[in-house]
């Protein structure tokens, strides 16, 4: 098993209280000797808010798409169900598998 490391940035471009828009999460994954984890896919990112706005809910990953740069990913998650976003501070728990390879870091983002 080895490490991967994970940085993770959240951003509500069009997401926003009372909608049910994407809120996206940048990622970015290397491995242990710092190179880019590149071809990874839903099945290989799980996302849970830990903390969500008052009345918030669980979210589903609807969408991913690599980034230009290797090993760079643009996570779409929406709220469950037919839940919409609340007002108020998200804080996103993201891990990475990739086979035995795993990691995992915290983001935030302000949904105003």
């Amino acid at each position: 098993m080895a490490h991967l490391f994970v940085n993770a940035i959240s951003e509500d471009t069009i997401a926003a209280p009372g909608n049910r828009q994407a809120n996206f999460i940048v990622v970015s994954v290397t491995d242990a000797n710092g190179l880019p984890v590149t071809g990874l896919t839903i099945p290989n990112f799980k996302v849970d808010p830990v903390i969500v706005g008052p009345g918030g809910s669980l979210v589903n990953i609807t969408g991913l798409s690599a980034g230009r740069i290797p090993g760079t990913y643009l996570i779409f998650v929406v709220p469950v169900s037919t839940d919409t976003w609340k007002a108020g501070v998200y804080i996103f728990a993201v891990a990475v598998t990739r086979g035995a390879d795993q990691g995992q870091n915290l983001c935030s983002v302000m949904m105003d």
